[in-house]
């Protein structure tokens, strides 16, 4: 039987995420450092998935700070009176 599974913790074992984002909004660790920590998380995370039998492994369950305005930006459900533009961060 395939099995799914439509979100998994992302902030690590640790809070490994949550720490790295608070240092580097306090200027102590740069953007760079932050993708580190971030893309590492992703694939211990796929990896822990796969390993438990997931058969479809979500790619799109992480969010660096808050989930829910990611997934609204990426759907453009943005309301207009906030002067939003898709095109700005790439989406």
């Amino acid at each position: 039987m395939a099995s799914h599974i439509v979100g998994y913790p992302r902030m690590g074992p640790k809070r490994e995420l949550k720490f790295a984002l608070e240092s580097f909004w306090d200027g102590k660790s740069t953007a760079d450092d932050l993708q580190k920590v971030s893309a590492d998380l992703r694939s211990d995370i796929w990896k822990q998935m796969s390993s438990a039998g997931i058969k479809y492994i979500p790619s799109n369950t992480f969010a660096y700070y808050d989930q829910v305005l990611d997934t609204t930006a990426m759907l453009g459900a943005v309301p207009p009176r906030y002067g939003w533009n898709s095109g700005e961060i790439g989406f």
